[in-house]
């Protein structure tokens, strides 16, 4: 039996507050790749910086593509399974956060090994993942 790579994808968050009115928001999106990441997560902070807003944290999660990182996806019957493409593997696989404040260096840190075969792992229905924030 041969097993295909984990297929994931990119979550990011960059938050922000504006130097006139003290107001705290944040962007939020995807990509694909880490590069593609990388290099939003850069234009996110340089567009934000360049528009009078003081960047304050930008991180991002890689996660399975197929059930985002919650371990389980909606069954035919609509209840939930165990997702097959990743084990049932709960929260991030990867984390990827800024080591300068202009965002031109990332530190990337693995969360566990997915070169061989991934065994699935129960959990209650009621528990969820959290997206837990890197505070550098």
């Amino acid at each position: 039996m041969t097993q295909d790579a984990l297929r994931t994808k990119w979550k990011f968050v960059v938050e922000f507050e504006d130097e006139e009115t003290k107001e705290i928001s944040g962007t939020i999106g995807q990509a694909d790749t880490r590069e593609e990441c990388e290099g939003v997560l850069e234009y996110d902070m340089q567009y934000h910086d360049s528009h009078g807003r003081i960047v304050l944290n930008a991180e991002a999660v890689e996660v399975c593509a197929k059930c985002e990182g919650e371990g389980q996806i909606a069954a035919m019957n609509g209840g939930l399974v165990i997702c097959d493409a990743c084990g049932g593997r709960l929260g991030p696989i990867s984390n990827l956060t800024t080591l300068r404040p202009n965002g031109t260096e990332f530190l990337m840190i693995r969360r566990g090994d997915f070169s061989g075969p991934l065994s699935p792992r129960r959990r209650p229905d009621n528990q969820r993942s959290v997206l837990h924030r890197l505070d550098p």
